[in-house]
């Protein structure tokens, strides 16, 4: 008896599962679904879910659209996901989304494969035949996809890195042949600079000042040795004493002059030392690593160099000699107003 009533209860059971199951399929337009339906390429997969909505009587469909795209020649993936809902009937879709309410999508579904008849989103084109596939499968191939994808991202970027390293090296040597080519000619032009600055002009202007100063007092002590000065000629003598006074002080304002000078050869010549160490550190650098023309630069580097040598050599000297007869100048010049000064003192007119 147990045994019957087991078997009845069994028997309405399956009778219950079958009758809901012809309900639904009835719903539905009698058409089943797969788990999923997968499209594939080298770039792209799309994988689109098909949802049944019982208790609103309604489809859903959900959409999701792996692909590629460059960034800098590098491959990066993105995803769009797409979420639509609306009816089915044999096999027909009507569908729209809520980003897009006012632009209905058409699908046919099968049990084996999904069809767009249009594109999902505006300016796009119709998807391919997705054909049915589960879950689990989609998930490996898109975790290959994924791992294929990124091996290829990280050779690009090692690719540009390498590249760009490689640039980087080819604009820095570039620079640094440009740096000597513009050292060389610095060199030669500051050297013309430094060369240039002489002190004859002031050197000759001291020597006729104190030869001027000579002369004045030689005609004081013309004045000084006479017997019976008169008045007049103590004017004269004193004029002259005064002009011997301003000759003193031209040679003393001669020294601000040749000082301002000599700083700006100073200036010049540090500008120049800097540039002959970088241009021999830079061309030792580069000079062996495919330097155009080397042997026409090393003959202009050369040459550069030992200008620029001579050239502070001979600047050394002039401002040594300068300071040499800028000072004997000047002890001539106080000696000469100090005796005519002197006389100055001792004479007296009538």
């Amino acid at each position: 008896m147990r045994n019957k009533n087991r078997f009845a209860i069994i028997v309405v059971a399956l009778i219950v599962i079958a009758a809901a199951g012809f309900a639904i399929s009835r719903f539905f337009g009698g058409v089943s679904y797969a788990e999923g339906y997968l499209y594939e390429e080298e770039n792209r997969m799309i994988y689109a879910k098909v949802t049944p909505v019982q208790e609103q009587s309604q489809i859903k469909v959900e959409v999701t659209d792996t692909y590629v795209e460059e960034k800098d020649s590098v491959p990066v993936l993105k995803t769009a996901s797409y979420v639509y809902k609306g009816s089915a009937e044999n096999g027909k879709l009507a569908l729209t989304s809520a980003q897009q309410p006012a632009k209905p999508v058409e699908a046919t579904v099968t049990a084996d494969e999904l069809v767009f008849q249009g594109p999902l989103e505006e300016g796009g084109e119709a998807l391919p035949k997705l054909v049915a596939s589960q879950d689990v499968a989609y998930q490996k191939q898109l975790a290959a996809m994924t791992a294929r994808i990124n091996e290829q991202a990280e050779v690009k970027k090692k690719e540009q890195e390498e590249k760009q390293a490689k640039e980087a090296a080819r604009v820095e040597f570039a620079k640094k042949v440009e740096k000597t080519d513009r050292l060389v000619a610095d060199l030669v032009e500051n050297s013309q600079y430094l060369t240039d600055l002489q002190f004859a002009d002031e050197a000759l202007l001291s020597q006729e000042q104190v030869t001027d100063m000579q002369g004045l007092l030689e005609e004081v002590k013309l004045y000084a040795e006479q017997p019976g000065l008169q008045q007049t000629e103590y004017a004269v003598m004193k004029e002259h004493v005064s002009a011997m006074e301003v000759l003193v002080d031209g040679i003393k304002a001669m020294d601000a002059s040749i000082k301002d000078k000599k700083q700006r050869m100073s200036d010049i010549m540090s500008v120049i030392e800097a540039d002959l160490a970088d241009v021999k550190a830079t061309w030792e650098e580069i000079k062996t690593k495919g330097v155009p023309k080397p042997d026409e630069r090393q003959k202009a580097q050369d040459k550069a160099v030992s200008t620029a040598s001579e050239a502070i050599t001979q600047a050394k000297q002039r401002m040594a000699a300068i300071d040499k007869q800028q000072a004997s100048a000047g002890q001539k010049a106080a000696q000469l107003y100090s005796e005519a000064n002197a006389l100055l003192t001792k004479s007296k007119p009538k």
